[in-house]
Order: structure tokens, then sequence, then C-alpha cells
């Protein structure tokens, strides 16, 4: 089989394939919104060659949820066979191609900061200091939160039953201490009590 996708634009043409595809869905059908939320926040990833370890790992990981999803998509009916097989095939080449060399157990390892901060300047500390300060919880954790901001930039305001779906493997207790978190920063508000509780971008 030809490859199909440039290497260097690999990520922006597996973006828009994902997009062409998902664009023969009903907008209510929230598939269709997670995986085109899941494939904007893998393009933004693999734009920036910063953190290139914790962003190769974040990469990787939204590259397994999308191609779950896709794999929903087809079993419903949502989507064809050929389609989801051809996106699998190209997804899990491009996993080759993202550097990895960390395992999973290393990036749940988040060291603290040495005191002696010359050493900062070292090659081992460099490349060290991205995973402590952007361990695998907070890279999942920001990825929620650009969930969040993102549907509530085209709903306006949601319910808890409204962007749950959307986060796949996250109960709604953690959407709620979430969302808690993200009015007390001051990036949403809220309207209403308990089960009618409404959010909205502040």
């Amino acid at each position: 089989m030809p490859d199909t996708f440039d290497k260097d634009k690999k990520p922006e043409k597996l973006a828009s394939a994902i997009y062409l595809i998902t664009g023969f869905l009903n907008d209510q059908e929230p598939l269709k919104w997670k995986l085109r939320l899941l494939v904007s926040e893998f393009v933004s990833l693999t734009v920036s060659r910063q953190e290139r370890q914790v962003m190769s790992s974040a990469a990787r990981d939204l590259i397994l949820n999308i191609k779950s999803f896709l794999s929903i998509a087809k079993n419903v009916g949502l989507i064809s066979a050929e389609n989801n097989d051809l996106m699998q095939e190209e997804l899990t080449k491009y996993i080759g191609t993202i550097d990895y060399p960390l395992s999973i157990g290393d990036l749940l390892h988040v060291e603290s900061p040495k005191p002696d901060i010359k050493r900062l300047h070292e090659g081992s500390e460099v490349k060290d200091k991205p995973l402590r300060e952007f361990g695998a919880v907070s890279v999942k954790k920001n990825s929620r939160q650009n969930i969040i901001i993102t549907f509530l930039k085209r709903k306006k305001e949601a319910m808890i039953k409204d962007i749950s779906p959307l986060i796949g493997n996250c109960s709604e207790k953690t959407i709620q201490r979430e969302l808690s978190a993200m009015i007390k920063a001051g990036v949403l508000r809220k309207m209403g009590e308990k089960r009618w509780s409404r959010y909205s971008l502040a």
C-alpha cells in the first residue's frame, strides 16, 4: 500500500481525513465532536517541538484515544469499515514515528526539582525538566480542561451530562472537581445548584 500521507504533514493530513469522515455525522452525535476535539489537540501537540518527550507521550495517548473512538464509530455504523481500517493503519504507522523513549512508569514518576539550579544547564537535567513540570497527570488534566473550554466555546453553556460523553475514562465526580477548579481559577462560571447546575465561560 502506498504511503497515503507525507511524513512532514502527516498530523495535519490525519486530522483533515478525520474531519472529512466525521463531516458525515449528525451534529447531535457526541462522537463527531469528541473525535474532532482529540485530533485538534493532537495537531496542537505535534506542532510544538518543545518538551519533546512529554509532547510525544501525550500525542501517543491522544492517538490511542482517537483509534478507540474510531472503532466505536465503526461498530455502531457511524463510519464505514473501509474508512476506519485506513485511519487505524495510518495512525498506527504514525505512532511508530514518534520519539517515545520513556516507559509509562517513567512518565508517572515526576521528580522533585534539584536544589542546584546550575545543573539545569547539564544535558540530563534539561532532558528531565519537562517531566517535572508537565507530568503525565498534568497533561491529562490540561487535556480535560481544553475539551471543556472548546466545547463551551461552541455551546455557550452546558451541564455535566453534556460534558461527560466528551471525556472518556473519566467519572462525573472527576469532571465535577475539574469544573470546580476551573471556577476557582476564574475560567468558568456556574449557574444553578446540584444536578441543575449549568456552566459557561467566565
